[in-house]
């Protein structure tokens, strides 16, 4: 089921030339966000118009993104139907499978899914041949652990094991939560005290999260193909903590000194679960990425540009 090859750190191309058999056997799962009409019904027009198509593709509806489903499935690649919110919950679904997404926007932004129906339906072909342009978009892991093991010292990500740990692929964010007051937390990276310090919360950020609330947090613009992550406090009582890039392969450790009873640790912003003055939180890289359909009419460049105004002069 795993036809690409990797030609670059962060770019991947499906080859131009396909295993003999490939086409009789390619599976499409189809998800839709069931909350938003359009998409529901256009993916059930779409599982009936693919075969007609492109014949020996087989697809399947689903109205949620289930691993059990996808795993009893195995598709070649899935189709989501929505917004970028769509895409991050097959993200966190689909870890491991190794399965490529590709997203038809029926949001608002739709950063992450980069096709409109009628360009997928002009790029059928090219889909289901396997010749469409993916990136490999990095997943980091969070997880939440009790109050063993707290010395300053440590830094072991695997033991203990977490009380709560879940993926994400844009962002894990620390949001101060019920009553609004200001939390205190202390950030290490790599095992080394960066900074204690006071405000509404912190986000670390992949590149591909970082076009959202990091950068509405005035973080920085990542390029997909960057390894990194960002460290990005919310509203601080410093002038001086600023947004901080960090290896793709750091430890981010996150120790409580003062939260409110509402703070959570929020995956993505659909995952959410409390954080208690005697917890601490561990972020690092996940072991797999996202294999993403781009769109090979559209830059990641032309996208800032077109969806986020990114440099766009006064009046224009």
């Amino acid at each position: 089921m795993d036809y690409w090859k990797q030609t670059a750190v962060n770019d991947v191309r499906w080859p131009q030339r396909l295993p003999q058999g490939i086409l009789s056997c390619m599976r499409m799962a189809l998800i839709a966000n069931m909350n938003k009409p359009d998409a529901a019904s256009a993916a059930q027009e779409l599982a009936d118009w693919i075969p007609r198509q492109v014949p020996h593709t087989q697809t399947r509806f689903f109205t949620v993104a289930c691993a059990q489903n996808l795993t009893d499935f195995q598709p070649d690649i899935v189709v989501t139907l929505g917004g970028d919110g769509t895409i991050l919950q097959a993200a966190r679904v689909l870890l491991g499978q190794g399965a490529p997404v590709l997203g038809i926007n029926f949001g608002k932004l739709g950063y992450l899914a980069g096709f409109s129906m009628e360009e997928f339906k002009t790029h059928i072909a090219a889909i289901v041949a396997n010749r469409m342009p993916l990136t490999s978009r990095l997943m980091i892991r969070g997880g939440i652990y009790g109050p063993y093991g707290g010395s300053p010292g440590h830094n072991n990500a695997t033991s203990p094991a977490p009380l709560f740990e879940h993926v994400a692929l844009n962002d894990i964010v620390i949001n101060s939560g019920a009553p609004f007051r200001m939390i205190e937390i202390k950030v290490r990276i790599d095992g080394h005290h960066t900074t204690t310090f006071r405000g509404d919360g912190l986000i670390v950020s992949t590149p591909s999260g970082s076009t959202g609330y990091n950068l509405s947090a005035n973080g920085p613009l990542l390029s997909p193909d960057v390894a990194a992550m960002v460290v990005t406090p919310i509203c601080a009582h410093s002038l001086s903590f600023r947004p901080v890039v960090i290896a793709d392969h750091a430890l981010v450790r996150i120790e409580p000194v003062r939260v409110n009873e509402g703070t959570r640790v929020c995956f993505d912003g659909q995952v959410l679960e409390p954080l208690r003055p005697d917890h601490y939180v561990l972020i690092r890289r996940a072991e797999q990425s996202l294999k993403l359909v781009e769109n090979p009419t559209l830059s990641h460049w032309q996208l800032l540009g077109n969806k986020l105004q990114w440099a766009t002069s006064p009046g224009s």
